[in-house]
């Protein structure tokens, strides 16, 4: 069991070059807007978030914006790629679309089940994982029981 992580904007800074990432955060606000990239990292994270969930095999956190640790990497690479949309005279260099075109792989690998993410130590369990079914057959009634005795 592993302790899955949150993607917090100073994250991104090991990615992207400081000045690039400052950019993204406060160029081409409106009037009294926040920080931009910290939505996108909302996004982003319940989009992987429901990637995983959708291999019934993989256990999500109860946090609702905790990922594995071992998919950090390409929360931030796909962060970024959203974050750079935003601001039309930003484009993404080769290197970036091949990074954000892996990424998309290494997710599609855990979607099909050909790569393991570590189990979270608050398991969100879902309805079936928690409930148990008890099934009996049906009881014929007796003479007896329907005379009342």
């Amino acid at each position: 069991m592993a302790t899955w992580i949150t993607i917090e904007v100073e994250d991104l800074y090991a990615y992207l070059v400081a000045a690039q990432v400052d950019i993204l955060r406060r160029g081409a606000l409106a009037k009294q807007q926040g920080d931009p990239v910290e939505g996108v990292i909302g996004d982003i994270v319940l989009r992987i978030r429901a990637q995983i969930a959708s291999n019934r095999k993989n256990v999500l956190s109860q946090r609702p914006y905790a990922i594995p640790p071992e998919l950090k990497a390409e929360a931030c690479i796909l962060i970024l790629e959203v974050a750079q949309s935003r601001i039309p005279g930003l484009k993404l260099t080769a290197d970036q679309v091949r990074l954000a075109d892996q990424a998309r792989l290494q997710l599609q690998r855990v979607v099909n089940g050909e790569v393991a993410i570590s189990v979270p130590d608050d398991r969100l369990l879902d309805v079936q994982q928690s409930i148990s079914i008890v099934h009996s057959r049906p009881k014929a009634a007796t003479a007896f029981q329907l005379r009342g005795f």
